[in-house]
């Protein structure tokens, strides 16, 4: 395709193995001739263990052509947890949506649902301090004085809440039933939400079966500023696929350029070559990969990476 730039770094430059990023540049030129719809879902959580129930809430995009009368057509769904300082209208109501649009309007990658979530508690009401600094009350393990269980609420409030409302594999909303559809469920997310997805990979893996990092390493379980251990990070990152070893999983990790994340790009030097990854694009032999752009650092420039991700999540179940 013409509109298709790629970033290509060989074997050896950056990791052990070829990377290929592409940019399909009309992600953000072109007029999507079908436009998708957006919702908003309510829900409230009380797994922070300090006796509190909050009303919280996501955006949950449609793609062109969902019908919710169609119940034999049923979608894949991606969650997608923004960065630090953001919210998640991102990519919805005043947000990039058009890109989401054109993400799925050339036919070649199919339509699923993507929701954006969100581990603030009170987006809108802490919106001054949150657009300096994003330092406001979070439930993922950044926040002093709150356990970092949004892990918790994304498998036991957010997911019930949005699948058993739109047309996807969820049958049960029970935890059994929540496993049970997880290949068609991917946890993705950018910057600080990148490190969440780390996080939902070594707590929730029995639950989502891809994983799209984007330009963020992990941190375990430390607090920012607090580093792990080459030996940390295998640890934390393989535990969940050495304790379940018969569930298939992808993790599409993606990072940008020299003014993006580098620390990423230092972990996944030595992650890829772990005994339980094979390197590669295809599913059905390979379970992981790694795409570079050449991007600054921006929550605005997710749906690129996503036009690379989805040519691999979701594929074959």
């Amino acid at each position: 395709m013409s509109d298709i730039r790629k970033v290509i770094y060989k074997s050896g430059e950056l990791i052990d193995f070829e990377t290929v990023f592409e940019e399909n540049t009309r992600m953000r030129t072109g007029v999507p001739a079908h436009k998708g719809t957006i919702e908003r879902v309510d829900y409230t959580t009380s797994v922070y263990e300090d006796g509190k129930t909050y009303p919280k809430y996501c955006y949950v995009y449609l793609p062109y052509g969902y019908d919710k009368d169609d119940k034999d057509k049923k979608y894949n769904v991606l969650y997608f947890q923004h960065g630090n300082t953001c919210e998640p209208s991102i990519f919805s109501i005043g947000g990039n949506k058009p890109m989401f649009d054109m993400l799925f309007d050339s036919g070649e990658i199919e339509p699923c649902i993507i929701v954006s979530v969100t581990y603030y508690f009170d987006p809108m009401g802490d919106a001054d301090q949150r657009v300096l600094t994003g330092m406001v009350p979070a439930g993922d393990g950044g926040w002093e004085g709150i356990k970092g269980n949004y892990y918790k609420e994304v498998v036991e409030d957010i997911i019930p809440a949005v699948e058993t409302r739109f047309n996807t594999y969820l049958e049960d909303p029970t935890p059994e039933g929540i496993k049970a559809s997880r290949d068609h469920r991917a946890f993705s997310g950018y910057s600080r939400g990148g490190a969440m997805t780390w996080r939902m990979i070594h707590y929730d893996f029995e639950y989502f079966r891809w994983f799209c990092p984007m330009s963020c390493s992990t941190r375990g379980d430390k607090k920012r500023g607090e580093a792990l251990t080459q030996e940390e990070v295998i640890d934390y990152v393989t535990s969940p696929m050495k304790e379940h070893p018969e569930l298939p999983f992808f993790i599409f990790a993606s990072n940008g350029g020299k003014e993006d994340i580098a620390e990423m790009t230092n972990q996944m030097k030595y992650l890829t070559k772990q005994d339980c990854f094979s390197f590669g694009k295809d599913p059905a032999v390979n379970n992981i990969y790694f795409a570079v752009s050449d991007f600054y650092h921006t929550d605005y420039l997710v749906p690129y990476y996503f036009w690379n991700s989805l040519q691999t999540i979701f594929k074959g179940v």
